[in-house]
């Protein structure tokens, strides 16, 4: 119960943080604002009625559904009410701007019962399926904070060097969170494990949230992150690649001489150089591109098509592209980058993300 009282009060001061980050993107709803204030002069009860209200009062399918249940869970006077939301939100709304804070809500809770490797589980998804997201450096230092329980010195301290160099310089108080943790660190383990930030991750753009799964987030497997860079989207810069011309074999080439083949080897001394003119490949002229708009990328194909039925759901052209891993969600097929692109802005105003990508035609 005291582990609980004092994460508690960190995740309500976090709550309020995010609160503020998102402000840049959409206003918050003030009866958030209220339902926290009534918490934090020790009027919870009243503060959670007010957030249950809420949530009665609104359809799942609204933007606003997801941010309640956030709210609800950072507010809630138990780890256990907490757990449930921020599961819901992780399960059923991957696409929501709260969704990478509630997997590491999630790693926090684990740690607080003392679950370190299903702390991980949570921390390593948010690299993974949410490769922008803001949420990196302190999952990044969390994840250090894990290790040093375990007593992985080493992997520790990488992770918050990581840290260290995604924290963005308005992130102070992260910054010296980091700082003080890495003081763990030896000074030969420094000059190895530093390593160059994450150039995804400082992106000004929001976060490209992907991930979808009907299983609980606290018993999926620890993954390989799968990071998706953003393809070129100028029409005009982007080339396909040069596929090299197989060699022509002259030991095959048969020239007619008379009606008859000529034997493997001859030719028609009038019609044939003495170099084979090289044979383009089918392939290049039988497949033209398109552009889609990505929305996630997993490891599991079932993620994938889960994430597939809720957008057809919701009226998306949806589908699963690649035969193995990563398997990608993408949005539609657009003759040129600037109508993906408008479709792309249509996406961010329903609360989603995602980036242009440039796909092979069927």
């Amino acid at each position: 119960m005291f582990r609980w009282s004092y994460l508690h009060g960190a995740l309500l001061s976090c709550a309020g943080t995010l609160a503020v980050a998102q402000t840049t993107a959409r206003a918050t709803d003030p009866v958030f604002v209220r339902a926290q204030a009534l918490v934090s002069d020790g009027n919870g009860a009243a503060g959670r009625a007010l957030i249950d209200s809420v949530i009665a009062a609104t359809p799942p399918t609204a933007r606003l559904y997801p941010e309640a249940l956030y709210w609800r869970a950072s507010l809630a006077s138990n780890a256990a009410d907490a757990e449930s939301d921020y599961k819901h939100i992780v399960v059923d709304y991957p696409l929501a701007p709260q969704a990478e804070d509630a997997l590491l809500r999630l790693a926090q809770l684990e740690l607080a019962r003392g679950d370190r490797d299903g702390a991980l589980v949570h921390l390593q998804r948010i690299p993974r399926d949410y490769p922008r997201s803001r949420s990196l450096a302190r999952a990044s230092y969390w994840t250090a904070r894990v290790l040093f329980e375990k007593n992985d010195v080493v992997a520790a301290c990488a992770a918050n060097a990581n840290a260290l160099a995604e924290a963005t310089e308005t992130e102070v108080e992260l910054r010296n969170q980091i700082r003080y943790q890495g003081q763990r660190c030896p000074a030969a383990a420094l000059a190895v494990v530093v390593t160059p930030p994450n150039p995804v991750a400082r992106s000004s753009s929001p976060p490209v949230p992907a991930t979808a799964s009907s299983t609980p987030a606290s018993v999926l497997p620890s993954t390989p992150p799968v990071t998706e860079k953003p393809a070129v989207t100028d029409a005009a810069s982007v080339r396909p690649p040069i596929v090299p011309a197989p060699a022509a074999d002259t030991t095959r080439i048969k020239a007619p001489t008379q009606g008859v083949d000529a034997k493997p080897g001859a030719v028609d001394p009038e019609k044939s150089p003495t170099v084979a003119k090289p044979v383009t490949s089918p392939r290049n002229n039988s497949r033209s591109n398109s552009y889609s708009v990505q929305v996630a990328a997993y490891n599991r194909k079932t993620q994938a098509e889960n994430l597939v039925t809720t957008l057809k759901a919701r009226g998306y052209q949806a589908r699963v592209d690649g035969d193995a891993a990563p398997f990608r969600v993408r949005i539609g097929r657009y003759a040129t980058a600037r109508e993906a692109q408008d479709a792309l802005k249509k996406i961010k105003a329903k609360g989603m993300d995602g980036f242009v990508s440039r796909v092979p035609e069927r």
